[in-house]
């Protein structure tokens, strides 16, 4: 049995059983399977809500039935990986097709090599998106979360604080003051959502991703080598870049809602 998955477990299935048993159910919204013992494993956890316990094991493969009502994954990118966040989002960048299977996790870093970008990106303003999520996760848990009104935006403007809705940081608002709320923003920062500027002492904000599309390294805080980097504030709000007490990301992720 493994640890943290589901509750029912059944032998003898094929992998299509399993699925067709799990999208019947009301409440299983993954499964694991073992190819050589034919054994099925049913989660009431997504792999994106609760990556954590629905891990796989050696042996097992995890698989997610997409619902009408769920959040789907648009997005995925990975640190220090020397691959562009950025450049990819904008379609300027082209992933490889297929990509890997762990690309779609937010979990087991190992298994992904590339960036996930769904077709759903280039067909953006033509879709009918109620509600866009913004993660980050580091080691399977989720450490940023942003929640924008989706209706009617494009590509890059639901990135913005008038679409803002809430997030995982209690003092972020749209009645607060930004120096920038961008997806590309200026110098190497992309993503990024900052407070104010005053020096590179006086710098403080929310997250930012440190892009490899530039070699600009304006401050101390953002000059590290090993691109892309997933930065945040730990706290309820900003944190001043230049005390280094922020912490790194190892996926950044968007789900939309239709």
């Amino acid at each position: 049995m493994l640890t943290g998955i589901g509750t029912i477990s059944k032998l003898n299935y094929t992998r299509r059983n399993c699925a067709i048993t799990c999208f019947q159910s009301t409440t299983c919204l993954s499964f694991n399977y073992h190819v050589q013992t034919q054994e099925c494993q049913f989660n009431t956890d997504s792999p994106y809500t609760k990556p954590l316990d629905v891990l796989e094991a050696p042996g097992w493969a995890l698989y997610h039935l997409q619902r009408d009502t769920d959040w789907e994954l648009v997005f995925r990118a990975q640190a220090n990986n020397s691959l562009s966040p950025y450049q990819t989002w904008m379609g300027n960048s082209s992933p490889p097709n297929p990509v890997e299977d762990g690309c779609r996790l937010m979990t087991g870093t190992s298994t992904c090599t590339s960036i996930y970008r769904s077709d759903v990106l280039t067909t953006w303003d033509s879709e009918s998106i109620s509600e866009v999520q913004l993660h980050m996760y580091h080691k399977g848990r989720r450490v940023v979360y942003i929640r924008f009104n989706g209706t009617g935006s494009t590509l890059t403007n639901w990135f913005s604080v008038d679409r803002l809705i809430d997030s995982g940081w209690s003092t972020m608002s749209q009645s607060r003051t930004f120096n920038s709320f961008s997806l590309k923003a200026g110098s190497e920062r992309r993503f990024f959502i900052n407070q104010n500027y005053g020096g590179c002492p006086y710098d403080v904000g929310w997250m930012v991703v440190i892009d490899i599309d530039t070699n600009i390294k304006p401050c101390v805080w953002d000059s590290m080598s090993n691109r892309p980097v997933f930065l945040f504030a730990p706290g309820e709000d900003v944190t001043r870049w230049i005390d280094f007490v922020h912490r790194e990301a190892d996926v950044l992720a968007v789900f939309i809602k239709r």
